[in-house]
């Protein structure tokens, strides 16, 4: 699911000639896969699958987006004619979306509100398979109040960082959610410029 909806996206963003691509792994470390500026072509798309290999066992959001932040800022002063605090960018994340508090709670909202004001559009893919009980909607956290009191359970979506994020089960239906994702991003886009 994590290829095929992979696949989809880079070949609809190329599409779309939405400019540059770039494409990481992540999980305990971080890992360049595809640097912006490099053209994407099938080389690139058959060396990412080579490199994915889904083997890390713990996932360091918070890492990952300040890693991902640098990037963006990066590759957005070399855009040459560019006005660089207007210039949006989108980050999309693939990923199952468990374990994303590893760091802690602070430090995940604190880089996804960073990835806002850098002015860098975040949307989550969460992949859900539908052929098992555990299902993301499922999972249920505690959360504790104070010494002696009993903690609240609370759906684990409640508390999921990203304010946007979209949760997919059949990649036949990501070219239909990645669009209404995209189009939204465009309509904020257009929103911020006016």
């Amino acid at each position: 699911l994590a290829f095929e909806s992979l696949s989809v996206i880079i070949n609809a963003l190329t599409l779309l000639e939405v400019g540059q691509v770039s494409v990481c792994s992540f999980g305990e470390q971080m890992q360049l896969l595809h640097p912006f500026q490099q053209q994407f072509n099938e080389e690139s798309g058959a060396r990412i699958l080579r490199l994915c290999q889904f083997q890390q066992k713990k996932t360091r959001i918070a890492q990952f987006l300040e890693t991902c932040i640098k990037m963006f800022l990066s590759a957005r002063q070399q855009i040459p004619g560019s006005i660089n605090s207007e210039t949006a960018q989108l980050l999309l994340i693939v990923s199952d979306g468990r374990g994303l508090f590893l760091e802690g709670k602070e430090r995940v909202v604190a880089a996804v509100q960073e990835a806002r004001t850098a002015n860098i559009f975040v949307i989550f893919v969460v992949l859900d398979n539908p052929n098992t009980r555990d299902s993301i909607l499922d999972i249920k956290v505690p959360i504790f109040k104070g010494p002696g009191e009993l903690p609240e359970i609370h759906s684990y979506m409640e508390k999921f960082p990203f304010p946007f994020y979209v949760i997919l089960r059949d990649v036949n239906a990501l070219p239909e959610t990645l669009s209404d994702a995209l189009r939204q991003w465009f309509e904020l886009v257009t929103a911020a410029v006016q």
